[in-house]
């Protein structure tokens, strides 16, 4: 008799956890950019917009979530800010206009956001976020259980 309920609960738990570790091709079309990035299933999908800024989030049962679209649009926001003020600056910068006061002073006066970006942490409850900007384009995720990292991590870099 307990050899089946052992059996049930190894099914159970097993069964939960597949969701997690099968992984489903997603495409987003970003400023006329088709990208493609393999996530874990199981995700309910969101989109947000306003006149100039798009971001799509696949969220999950557990409250984790991936998102990717505009880099001013990121749900990672204030835990961006809890890293420190310098790193805030340089994520959310206006690079055109960082640009411009350089080239108008003459020199280098405002450190120029890099082409790619990575920033990652652990919030305030334990749970790990990640974002990334690339060119043009972030994605990155919030919210994802220390067990949950790696699988997350590879979604993220399985962008295309």
């Amino acid at each position: 008799m307990k050899v089946k309920y052992i059996i049930l609960l190894f099914y159970l738990f097993f069964s939960s956890c597949g969701s997690f570790t099968e992984l489903r091709k997603v495409n987003y079309e970003f400023e006329n950019i088709n990208y493609t990035i393999k996530v874990p299933k199981g995700y309910e999908w969101f989109e947000y917009s306003t006149i100039e800024e798009n971001m799509v989030q696949l969220m999950y049962s557990d409250s984790s979530c991936i998102y990717l679209g505009s880099p001013d649009m990121t749900p990672n926001k204030t835990n961006i800010k809890s890293v420190n003020d310098s790193i805030y600056s340089l994520r959310f910068q206006n690079s055109f206009l960082a640009e411009d006061v350089n080239k108008s002073l003459g020199f280098k006066l405002i450190t120029i956001r890099p082409d790619t970006l990575d920033i990652a942490g652990q919030d305030s409850v334990g749970l790990l976020w990640r974002d990334v900007i690339i060119r043009d384009i972030c994605v990155g995720y919030k919210n994802v259980k220390k067990s949950n990292k790696l699988l997350f991590d590879n979604a993220i870099n399985s962008l295309r």
